[in-house]
């Protein structure tokens, strides 16, 4: 019987990746990374975080970490995985709340109502701005050398 956990910390030997070829070794370590937490946890989908990824991919292509200490949090079948020091913060969810009918006649009802002194002052910044508006002067055209020949 597997002991249910809810955080977990392991270390994951990855010298096996050593045997690839020198390409591939730290897309093979990733892949080892995610077969040994899978076995560990027996989760359906497994996700790393950033920060483990970069420290996987931190000597570039060829040179992958003999090992890696991660910390793994199990919910729900999924597998989340994260350095021993990395803050993990889980996103609750919230229930939105329905309103019901009347509610939303309220706020309909009340959108609508605006007083008499906010539509005058309004209406008057808006003549204000039709009398403060200038006409468009068009540019002039550039004079060419073959203009100022023909005058």
């Amino acid at each position: 019987m597997v002991k249910e956990y809810k955080e977990k910390k392991i270390t994951i030997n990855l010298t096996k990746v050593c045997a690839k070829p020198m390409t591939k070794r730290t897309r093979a370590g990733i892949f080892l990374l995610k077969a040994k937490v899978r076995k560990e946890t027996r989760a359906e989908e497994i996700m790393l975080s950033n920060q483990v990824n970069e420290a996987i991919w931190a000597r570039g292509m060829y040179k992958c970490p003999r090992k890696i200490t991660v910390k793994v949090v199990n919910d729900n079948g999924n597998a989340r995985v994260y350095l021993p020091d990395e803050k993990v913060e889980l996103k609750k969810e919230e229930k939105k709340k329905d309103k019901g009918l009347k509610a939303k006649a309220e706020e309909m009802a009340g959108k609508k109502e605006v007083s008499k002194d906010e539509t005058e002052t309004k209406e008057a910044l808006k003549e204000d701005d039709k009398k403060k508006e200038t006409p468009k002067i068009a540019p002039k055209k550039k004079e060419t050398k073959k203009t100022t020949e023909k005058k």
